[in-house]
Parts: C-alpha cells; sequence; structure tokens
C-alpha cells in the first residue's frame, strides 16, 4: 500500500513536468529584409526571420492569445483572425487548421512583420 501512494505521488509531480517538455514545430521560415513583398534595392536582405507556423503549434498560440477573435478580410470564407501587436494567427471556418505569422527583427530582437493581405 505505501509503495502504491509513492508511486501515485511521484507520477502526480512528473505530469506537471512533462507539460514543459517543447513540442516539435510545423512551420516555414526565411531570412530577408523587413520589406516582404516589392523591398527596395536598398534594404538589408538579412535583417529579419520570417515565421509562418502551423499545426498544433498554430493552434496553441491562437489560443494562447488573449484577444477576441476577428472576421479576417484576407481569408475570408468564415476564417477568424487574432493579432497581438505584430503577430497574426488565423483560423479556419471549421476551426481545423490554423496559421501564425510574424517575424523577429534579428539586431533589435523585436518581434515585428505580421503579414498582412
Amino acid at each position: 500500500m505505501k509503495r502504491s501512494v509513492i508511486t501515485v505521488l511521484l507520477l502526480l509531480v512528473a505530469l506537471p513536468v512533462a507539460a514543459w517538455q517543447y513540442q516539435s514545430l510545423s512551420g516555414q521560415y526565411r531570412i530577408a529584409g523587413k520589406t516582404v513583398i516589392d523591398p527596395p534595392p536598398s534594404e538589408a536582405k538579412d535583417t529579419h526571420l520570417h515565421l509562418t507556423l502551423s499545426g498544433a503549434a498554430a493552434r496553441d498560440l491562437y489560443n494562447a492569445m488573449k484577444v477576441a477573435p476577428k472576421p479576417d478580410g484576407c481569408a475570408g470564407n468564415g476564417a477568424m483572425i487574432k493579432t497581438v501587436g505584430a503577430m497574426q494567427c488565423l483560423r479556419s471556418e471549421d476551426g481545423k487548421e490554423f496559421e501564425c505569422s510574424f517575424a523577429i527583427d534579428i539586431a533589435n530582437q523585436k518581434i515585428t512583420g505580421a503579414s498582412a493581405c
């Protein structure tokens, strides 16, 4: 009996630790300048890490954003978007697909550049 109680207590302690583990990401990235579409020729081409997350990572980020979703004018079709600062996450109308986009200004270590329509 004592051994069972100890085993259960150890499992209860281990469960929260398992939740702290990193999960796999799916999405795309590119190193580019600040301007994504039609950058001026003089703009440096390696100042930002542009990220597009999809799948579980995008879903979890969308759900973690503590703002009300709004209808997305770009995607249409009943899609909903959440925006926090320059970070944007999109949920499809059926709630099965998610995508988040943002960029990181490498030199200044700031989130910038959510993609626009």
